[in-house]
């Protein structure tokens, strides 16, 4: 029997102490926990609870009545096929449109790339909500002005209000996120490996299919993971083509049973209804932790030799390049501006013609301006991005060094409790706070229907995405810079500073930027959480105002807001990146 040292034994004893040297990694945890794991908790009672209302919850009045209204209705299941077609469907078509972009930007030799890298991530500043109103107006059966164009001909009309409608709105979404996230797989890659299968006489693609593509598998199996899963917390999209035609997947349901008309709204049977999110949350979280904990056996960036390998294309593929390029651009962001823009300008909706035309007039602008009620909602507005944005970007990166730098023994724990909130909905992780916090005002926590319920609630959801990008940038900065700040005395604080902060500005620019943008753009979650109209933001005005009917006055604002976000957008990024080219030119001086 081989005898213990006492260095040894205190090593061993150490391994498996729990309490961590530093205890800020607990109170991360335990934080995170918290603002994760109680919401969820929330609402795995309330599928339980037979009170009317979440302020009359009662521990001691729970049953399975609402898991029999819900899941002894045939129309659910109904509801589950809708939901499995559409998030496969525009998974699908994102991804596919996607890595045909990243493709095209780093390994060919297209001209006018710049294009492509600026292109497709700024539209994202194209709210989904937006983008399916545009839709509605060109392709509505009724009033839609394509099918209006289209009808001397014999033609049409073409429905958007289907499960392909959504599907094609929903897949144009996903391409920004998959393309952004697309672009480093492709960046990263040793060109050797396909030289070698080039010199063994195999095709383009038969390398792109049987290298390439395999090289790539990992990483793009957590993208598909991500994007489904994106699909499927949706809201927005569903709801403005799906909710008039009857077709429900899971966040419409949801929604439609909080809001019913006819009857008291069943917070109960809401609940029960979206425990198959919770499920599907577990599965696909650790389904994405199982891709990318073997992605190490696809590591093959060998070092200062490496440089990518740009195809070139011949004029036919170079022509239907920029076919795919302009196509998506147009359908994505330049043709529903368009439209929003030409209503906005409208007395009364109309299809375009020459007394559409000589009608126009700035009137809806001028009455924005005169409405006191929307100095108030850009103040809200303003607020709740800041608000998220910011804990966003701290938030994620306290997660992550906790997660990439530490030895704690719970930081996998962690990264998996950050990445859960983004496979449950926006609307039913709304639910979910919407508990939580009418319990909290029951001890003087009172923040329900209030900016900062939402922002709270959004930080918590995007915090997914933030942790994945901060994950990556950290990899990148090598320990000895931590270790040089260490032996020099600079305190953990000031390393962050001096070191992280400088050198990761583009990942804290682009978090900022993504969770600005997808604050704006979802509604959602403040759809549940908000009260009265105090508190209204954006997303909340736009849908209250298409569901009134003011569709014109949807184009005047729907036209401020994308350029907005687009000027702050591009103006972000040129500070974020501005910065860390100006940091890489004094390195290399």
């Amino acid at each position: 029997m081989t005898a213990v040292t006492a260095p040894e034994a205190r090593s061993t004893f150490a391994s498996f102490r729990l309490l961590p040297r530093n205890p800020w990694h607990w109170i991360l945890f335990v934080l995170v926990a918290f603002v994760v794991v109680t919401p969820v908790i929330f609402l795995i009672l309330g599928s339980f609870s037979t009170a009317k209302l979440p302020t009359e919850f009662d521990i001691t009045k729970m049953g399975l009545e609402n898991y029999r209204a819900v899941w002894g209705d045939p129309a659910t299941y109904k509801v589950f096929s809708n939901t499995f077609v559409y998030v496969a469907g525009a998974t699908a078509l994102g991804i596919s449109i996607a890595a045909l972009l990243a493709w095209l930007a780093e390994r060919t030799s297209i001209s006018g790339k710049v294009i492509i890298y600026a292109g497709v991530p700024l539209t994202l500043a194209m709210p989904g909500m937006l983008q399916a109103m545009a839709y509605v107006l060109l392709l509505s059966p009724r009033i839609g002005f394509l099918n209006k164009a289209i009808e001397p001909l014999g033609l049409g009309p073409i429905n958007i209000y289907t499960l392909g409608g959504m599907i094609f709105i929903e897949g144009l979404r996903l391409v920004p996120t998959a393309f952004l996230m697309l672009v480093p797989l492709l960046r990263s890659m040793d060109p050797m490996l396909e030289e070698a299968a080039a010199m063994s006489g195999a095709s383009p693609s038969s390398t792109l299919r049987k290298v390439t593509f395999h090289l790539m598998l990992p990483g793009l199996l957590a993208v598909v993971i991500y994007q489904a899963m994106t699909a499927l917390e949706v809201f927005e999209v569903p709801g403005i083509l799906g909710l008039p035609g009857n077709i429900y997947v899971f966040s419409t349901k949801i929604y439609s049973i909080l809001h019913s008309v006819s009857v008291i709204p069943s917070y109960g049977q809401a609940n029960s209804l979206a425990m198959v999110y919770l499920v599907l949350a577990i599965v696909t979280t650790w389904l994405y932790a199982r891709v990318i904990s073997h992605s190490e056996r696809y590591s093959i960036i060998t070092g200062k030799g490496y440089r990518p390998r740009m195809l070139e294309l011949g004029a036919v593929q170079r022509v239907a390049a920029w076919a795919l390029i302009s196509a998506f651009l147009l359908f994505s962001v330049i043709l529903p501006f368009l439209v929003l823009l030409f209503v906005s300008f409208l007395p009364f909706l109309q299809a375009p013609s020459a007394a559409a035309f000589q009608s126009m007039s700035f009137e809806h602008y001028l009455d924005l301006f005169d409405e006191p009620s929307i100095a108030r909602v850009v103040r809200n507005t303003i607020y709740m991005v800041v608000i998220t944005s910011t804990l966003t970007v701290l938030a994620s990166l306290a997660i992550s060094l906790v997660v990439v730098r530490s030895k704690f023994w719970g930081r996998r724990i962690l990264d998996q409790m950050a990445f859960i909130p983004h496979a449950i909905p926006g609307i039913v992780m709304g639910l979910a706070f919407l508990w939580l916090f009418l319990q909290g005002g029951k001890i003087g926590l009172d923040i329900h229907g209030g900016i900062l319920a939402i922002s709270l609630a959004f930080t918590a959801g995007f915090v997914a995405y933030g942790t994945r990008a901060m994950n990556a940038a950290i990899l990148q900065v090598h320990k000895d810079l931590e270790e040089a700040a260490y032996v020099s005395g600079a305190p953990k604080w000031r390393t962050v500073w001096r070191i992280f902060y400088p050198l990761m500005m583009p990942t804290f620019a682009g978090v900022w930027i993504w969770s600005m943008l997808h604050a704006v753009r979802q509604a959602g979650m403040p759809l549940i959480l908000y009260e009265g109209e105090e508190h209204e933001v954006l997303a909340v005005l736009i849908w209250n105002m298409w569901d009134e009917g003011k569709v014109e006055q949807v184009g005047a604002v729907g036209t401020l807001l994308i350029l907005v976000l687009l000027l702050i957008t591009v103006m972000i990024r040129l500070v974020g990146f501005g910065r860390s080219a100006h940091i890489q030119n004094a390195k290399s001086k």
